[in-house]
């Protein structure tokens, strides 16, 4: 190599070095930024913890002076709201927050009761039940306020730190001796005392249909190969993992099925359907033969498409001329061979709800606003957010911008019960 070609040569690797250097810089730069925006966005969500169950404690120790509905309707939205924010901010800090599990629990049933209690309260007012159920949890959320609070006190004077996602990746500690907020919260957790079972229409609250179904192992697998059409000896366990209810997962060829103790809850094949060869009709006589073999009975189809090759249908429960819409069976044929492609009746119940329709359809339609144009009605039973059956009247209608609104009411109160409202009118002449 010539002397002009050396020079050029450590030339162009002085240039190298000198650009990876101002690159090296540049990113070291930007890496910093990114940990002082975390640090303060951790910081930050820290004190937002803080605040929102200040807040809610605050909210929920107001239960017991409210006097009238108004109040105590504005009393539940407020711990509604900030159970929400609490659980949130707390998410956001920065290590995982699953531990926690005592203290996230508190944050939802709180807030779920009294999401839950917020309808009968604008009314009614809170019960002596309801009050001393809120009387428990205002408790229980000064207890944890005072502890955050401490550890804010901490986290502001340096003897408390917040977690480094970095110097957690390198198993070290930062050099001084303060804690991290982590520990501390976990040695408070492991202190917490939850909230006991509350008996409660939400989505936390204790329901009759936990733990239903009383079918053996051994009863779960035979059922599970007459849905199959196949000897027990040829299912398979799909995995060794062992579900609520005693659920179980077993597969044969290309189809799997789920079963509980209540039944089998779902089946499905994973191959490709080929080209469609059976109409609507002949798919809807075998969904409703496979049904009605398999003891299902008292069913109306309430909805129905195509995904593909493969016709999809509902068919929900009928009770003394009532359509039970939060009890229903989802089947689906495959077009190409008649087969049944995939079955769920995870949300289906066969016994009876027993409820009753107390008043009549002209007394509830009273709960109407005015301004809407009814088009239909009919009876139905829906479930509430505590999954208990509700007999109610549905009332479809039409507002002025022609969008469509389906109004439930109770039809053992007469009030409003659900709201669903259709995001955009449908353009006439189009469906």
């Amino acid at each position: 190599m010539t002397r002009r070609a050396r020079i050029r040569t450590a030339s162009y690797i002085t240039a190298a070095i000198a650009g990876l250097a101002l690159l090296a810089y540049a990113r070291s730069a930007d890496l910093n930024d990114s940990r002082l925006a975390a640090g303060y966005s951790a910081g930050r969500a820290f004190e937002e913890t803080v605040t929102a169950v200040d807040a809610l404690s605050a909210a929920l120790s107001k239960s017991v002076y409210a006097t009238d509905g108004g109040m105590c309707a504005r009393i539940c939205s407020e711990a509604y709201a900030n159970a929400q924010a609490a659980e949130s901010a707390l998410s956001v800090l920065p290590f995982s927050t699953q531990e926690l599990e005592q203290i996230s629990a508190f944050l939802n049933v709180a807030g779920d009761y009294a999401y839950s209690i917020c309808g009968t309260a604008a009314a009614e007012g809170f019960t002596r039940q309801q009050l001393d159920t809120l009387t428990d949890m205002a408790a229980t959320a000064g207890d944890l306020v005072r502890s955050l609070l401490e550890l804010q006190g901490g986290v502001h004077g340096g003897d408390v730190v917040m977690d480094s996602p970095a110097l957690r990746l390198q198993n070290v500690r930062d050099g001084r001796q303060a804690e991290n907020l982590s520990e501390r919260l976990l040695a408070y957790e492991a202190q917490f005392e939850p909230l006991a079972a509350l008996e409660y229409d939400g989505k936390y609250g204790c329901t009759a249909e936990e733990n239903r179904g009383y079918l053996t192992e051994e009863a779960m697998l035979e059922l599970a190969a007459q849905y199959a059409g196949v000897p027990a000896s040829a299912l398979k366990e799909a995995y060794a993992y062992e579900g609520s209810n005693g659920r179980r997962c077993y597969r044969t060829g290309d189809l799997y099925l789920c079963v509980s103790r209540s039944g089998v809850e779902s089946m499905a094949q994973s191959r490709l359907v080929g080209e469609a060869l059976i109409g609507e009709e002949e798919a809807r006589t075998i969904a409703e033969d496979f049904l009605a073999a398999r003891g299902f009975q008292d069913l109306s189809l309430t909805a129905a498409g195509y995904n593909g090759a493969v016709a999809a249908m509902v068919y929900s429960r009928t009770e003394n001329g009532a359509v039970c819409l939060d009890n229903c069976v989802q089947i689906a044929v495959a077009l190409d061979d008649g087969s049944i492609y995939s079955f769920n009746a995870a949300d289906y119940c066969g016994e009876k709800s027993g409820v009753r329709f107390l008043i009549e359809e002209e007394e509830a339609a009273r709960a109407l606003p005015e301004g809407l144009e009814l088009l239909d009605s009919r009876r139905v039973i829906r479930k509430s957010p505590g999954k208990r059956d509700l007999a109610c009247y549905e009332f479809s209608c039409a507002d002025a911008d022609g969008r469509q609104v389906q109004i439930c009411v109770d039809a053992a109160s007469g009030r409003q019960c659900r709201i669903d409202v259709q995001r955009e009118a449908v353009p006439s002449g189009e469906i």
